[in-house]
């Protein structure tokens, strides 16, 4: 899904990236893709019917439990 703008979630990985070192060994085609996840479950989740909270709330679960597979990975082959 990727498009010229950044997209919410790949944003908020950047920032967490940036600002508080998590999953620093995130590469550009790491952070499209779980943005791409998360994006996808939001739209996913309205579609369903879900609130605007709950789409978020679903989308965000997506985005920090690759973030944390990402980490637990780097720390086993680290």
């Amino acid at each position: 899904m990727m498009t010229n703008t950044i997209s919410y979630y790949r944003r908020y990985l950047q920032l967490l990236k940036s600002k508080f070192g998590m999953g620093l060994s995130l590469n550009e085609e790491k952070l499209d893709e779980l943005a791409d996840a998360a994006e996808q479950r939001y739209e996913d989740a309205r579609r369903e019917g879900l609130t605007v909270e709950q789409a978020q709330e679903l989308a965000m679960e997506m985005l920090m439990k690759g973030l944390d597979e990402q980490e637990k990975g780097e720390e086993q082959n680290g």
